[in-house]
């Protein structure tokens, strides 16, 4: 998840959570992932839930510390199970990228759905590709998406700038070493830009902005 994507989330939260609702949180990753890797997650997403005493259940398909449930999505049993939870929300945050089947998931999604449960869905829109470990480089537009989930309504939608993939890339750095990376990224950029002009479209592609499409669904 990207800064700014996460900032989106805290404001959708705010906007639409109620007081006391059980959010499942699909493909959650690690304890470490959310608090440590990107500690924003935690920021921006479960302490906003928490001052509403929201209940969070962390889901993934490998156990891991901090994943409360350990279950494939698709699998009828686990459906069903995670259904019977009446969930309010469901988050499924930069996953969709990375599945070969992408449409038994979004079904299983819709699935485990109920009347009043509120869908939240992100991936990346404008990012280059990352494994993890695959990468069908699936970066639909909010339209795209909506055919990802043909039986559900869109509640709202928003295409998030996050910056440039520089600043992404380097947010773990202080200011002098990024200035430095910054400096030595943008010489070698201008360098390649007489010598190597293929060199030069991948060193670019570091100062072009990046970005996640963002959605809320509910049943139609």
């Amino acid at each position: 998840m990207l800064y700014e994507e996460s900032l989106w989330f805290k404001n959708t939260i705010q906007k639409h959570a109620q007081p006391g609702s059980l959010v499942l949180n699909i493909g959650s990753s690690t304890k470490e992932f959310i608090e440590v890797t990107q500690p924003y997650i935690k920021a921006n997403l479960f302490d906003e839930f928490a001052k509403k005493n929201c209940v969070v259940k962390n889901i993934d398909i490998k156990q891991a510390e901090g994943v409360d449930l350990v279950g494939d999505v698709t699998d009828p049993e686990f459906i069903a199970q995670l259904k019977s939870l009446n969930a309010s929300f469901i988050i499924c945050s930069n996953l969709l990228e990375h599945l070969t089947e992408r449409t038994a998931f979004c079904e299983a999604l819709v699935k485990i759905m109920n009347t009043d449960t509120q869908l939240i869905i992100s991936v990346p829109y404008n990012f280059p590709y990352h494994e993890d470990p695959i990468d069908t480089m699936y970066r639909p537009d909010l339209n795209e998406l909506q055919q990802a989930f043909p039986t559900l309504k869109l509640v709202e939608g928003q295409i998030v700038d996050c910056g440039t993939y520089f600043n992404y890339s380097t947010k773990h750095l202080d200011p002098i070493t990024k200035f430095v990376s910054f400096f030595k990224l943008s010489l070698a950029s201008a360098i390649a830009s007489i010598t190597n002009k293929e060199k030069h479209e991948r060193l670019a592609a570091n100062f072009k902005h990046i970005s996640a499409t963002c959605a809320i669904y509910k049943l139609s």
